[in-house]
């Protein structure tokens, strides 16, 4: 999106660890991926589609027995998907939003790499995220927290892009880049891993708004079965920085079917091109998962 601010969606995420941009999607673009991704969450309830987060398991690996109750539809770009996929291709790979993500991480969309887009839905039961940093685990000493916070801050660009309303994501503003207090360390790392944190707000989305936050800013999700949710949640890697991104991003399975990914978007292969690349330079590396639970 134009911004009159250089580097306006960076400013903003450096400071407040997320930026909104309300309406970012037009009415149609709203009816034509909710469409498609109603289409494709009837596919996967009815058990023909196995990647999805099942209800319960918070991070991969997630089980491989069927269940409809599910909170999540992995692999959008996934080839065995077929037309199903295909509306997604250009949506995550359209000028408006790789604009956006490269003024997070400074660059172009020649200095992008593609990364995984997927789907948050409502589960058929109540369902909550404990709170968690995406790629640094809980039980980190205050040293090595602090020396992952400030490694590759922006690395890459992490974004929820809303269909219908969402008031599920609950985030601590500004913890993106500072260490826990003690009162934060207590409750990311207790038996229960969900209580109230001072300063947590929920971030509000109507149909068509778009966040884009810092994947270490502190943050849960509460998913009511009542509400129903369809919001795209993908991410970018900035090019030259893939190390520090790999276990986050190859844990999904992604190498397995990236070869196979053919598209009309010259945008989605030109990212496409990026990650195979990651992909070979770690290939027979077993990486591991980034969290547990």
């Amino acid at each position: 999106m134009p911004s009159t601010t250089l580097h306006k969606y960076h400013e903003e995420i450096a400071e407040n660890g997320f930026t909104i941009i309300r309406q970012f999607l037009t009415a149609e673009e709203i009816a034509q991926y909710r469409k498609a991704s109603e289409d494709l969450i009837k596919y996967t309830r009815e058990g023909k589609w196995p990647h999805a987060r099942t209800r319960g398991k918070q991070f991969p690996p997630w089980p491989k027995d069927f269940t409809p109750d599910i909170w999540g539809i992995t692999g959008l770009l996934h080839p065995e998907l077929g037309e199903l996929s295909k509306p997604f291709h250009d949506f995550y790979a359209s000028d408006k939003i790789l604009a956006v993500a490269g003024d997070i991480l400074k660059t172009d969309k020649y200095g992008l790499s593609m990364e995984l887009l997927n789907m948050l839905i409502n589960p058929l039961t109540d369902f909550e995220l404990d709170w968690h940093r995406d790629t640094i685990k809980p039980e980190v000493s205050e040293e090595e927290e602090a020396e992952l916070l400030l490694k590759d801050q922006y690395d890459g660009a992490q974004f929820n892009l809303a269909l219908l309303e969402d008031n599920c994501l609950i985030v601590v503003p500004k913890s993106h880049n500072r260490i826990r207090t003690p009162e934060e360390r207590k409750k990311t790392t207790n038996d229960n891993r969900k209580e109230f944190i001072q300063g947590q707000i929920t971030v509000e989305l109507a149909p068509g708004d778009l966040v884009f936050y810092n994947n270490n800013i502190l943050h849960r999700a509460a998913y009511s079965s009542k509400n129903l949710r369809i919001t795209l949640h993908g991410s970018y890697g900035r090019v030259n920085h893939g190390d520090s991104r790999a276990k986050g991003i190859l844990q999904h399975g992604i190498a397995d079917w990236l070869p196979d990914l053919k598209s009309d978007n010259e945008n989605l292969n030109l990212l496409k091109e990026k990650l195979i690349a990651l992909t070979k330079k770690f290939e027979n590396v077993q990486l591991g998962y980034a969290l547990e639970g």
